[in-house]
């Protein structure tokens, strides 16, 4: 039996100290590009547009004189519509009360009061309402109305702000266009002469819900709209029911739509105690982004964060020209007092955006992901190193 020869042993474990010292250099860089490279992608940011010298106009928008007004004192102005309640009375006073019995039943329950109206679509104008439901009762408000041919439209969906809201059990103020509620539902504006023809309120309780409940009006009434230019150099002070801050569109071009990213906006606000607003960005009527709920009573410095994934509502007057850029404040409730424009940045990308909810991950795979990257390579990486340096110190002695 031949053995191997000292050169030959030698040889053999210094071939396997490299090996070893080379498996450890690959996990040690396959594991540093793991953590080094996690989520890193080319820099797309394409186009910033930064500085208030970028707007080109700026109007705040306040409610006009009354175009409709429902005093609220004729019941018989109003009809009811209803099936299997127990108790329904309507009285007006200066105010509409509606008050409903409901019986719990397994399904649900509704009741309807509505009414005849003529608003024209053309105009620039908004409908006043304030009113309280009772707590826990659900409750929504719809139109509908006729294009010059007659043809009907209804001017309400079952997913918008309107809808099955729940009721406060205090009053609640609404300011509603009603070419925007259109566009919201459609998606287009209404052709030349379209009218509203029907506003209807409605109480609806849930299945097993029953007991009594209420939904008071107190106003209603149809308002013009107004555009009141101020300058960007000092702070305006008024009764402001909307602000738009409309850009030089020739910023954008070369820029779709669906490659804005976010923005950013600076400014001093101040409002009535109960003023609740979000910030949009828009080009003509369209919402790219929008921000947050803010609130602010006395003056406030806010950065406005506006992002594509935040758009959920339109705001309740139209804004700039088909072809503008603009960022809107608009009110929820309430009014602004004061306004100063201090800064804004927009940022667009050189792809589109995206907008839809990302894949779901399977949490398999993500635990094997995290067993193999943080137990099992740091395991090998020491039991190669052990025994590389095992092996060396062998050979030495």
């Amino acid at each position: 039996m031949r053995v191997p020869s000292l050169d030959f042993l030698a040889q053999y474990h210094i071939k396997s100290r490299y090996l070893y010292a080379l498996l450890v250099i690959v996990i040690v860089v396959m594991a540093s590009m793991v953590v080094i490279l996690r989520g890193k992608s080319p820099q797309t940011t394409a186009l910033n547009i930064s500085g208030i010298n970028n707007i080109e106009s700026s109007y705040y928008v306040k409610l006009g004189g009354a175009i409709w007004e429902d005093p609220l004192t004729s019941s018989t102005q109003w009809n009811l519509n209803y099936q299997n309640t127990t108790s329904v009375s309507l009285t007006a006073d200066g105010a509409l009360d509606l008050n409903v019995t409901f019986l719990s039943e397994s399904y649900s329950q509704a009741v309807q009061l509505s009414r005849v109206v003529n608003f024209s679509l053309s105009e620039n104008s908004a409908l006043l309402i304030t009113l309280e439901a009772s707590v826990g009762i659900h409750y929504g408000i719809r139109m509908a109305g006729q294009d010059a041919s007659g043809n009907a439209f209804q001017v309400w969906s079952e997913s918008d702000f309107l809808q099955h809201r729940k009721g406060l059990g205090q009053q609640e103020n609404f300011t509603i266009n009603p070419a925007v509620q259109y566009f919201t539902v459609y998606g287009i504006f209404p052709t030349p002469g379209s009218r509203i023809s029907n506003l209807s309120f409605y109480l609806e309780a849930t299945s097993s819900q029953g007991g009594k409940f209420s939904l008071n009006i107190s106003r209603l009434m149809l308002v013009s709209l107004s555009d009141q230019p101020f300058g960007l150099s000092t702070p305006v002070l008024s009764n402001m029911d909307g602000i738009v801050l409309a850009m030089n569109v020739k910023h954008a071009q070369g820029y779709a739509d669906s490659q804005f990213f976010q923005a950013f906006v600076d400014y001093y606000v101040s409002g009535t105690s109960n003023l609740v607003y979000t910030v949009y960005y828009m080009h003509g009527l369209s919402v790219l982004g929008q921000g947050f709920d803010y609130s602010s009573g006395t003056q406030t410095y806010e950065v406005a964060f506006i992002s594509v994934g935040q758009v959920r509502s339109y705001p309740q007057f139209l804004p700039a020209g088909n072809d503008t850029l603009s960022i809107v404040l608009a009110p929820e409730r309430g009014t602004f007092e004061s306004f100063h424009l201090n800064d804004l940045s927009i940022r667009y990308i050189s792809q589109s955006t995206l907008t839809s909810s990302p894949l779901d991950l399977d949490p398999t795979s993500l635990l094997a992901y995290y067993l193999v990257f943080l137990f099992v390579t740091p395991i090998a990486i020491v039991i190669l190193v052990s025994r590389l340096f095992s092996r060396g110190t062998k050979q030495i002695s």
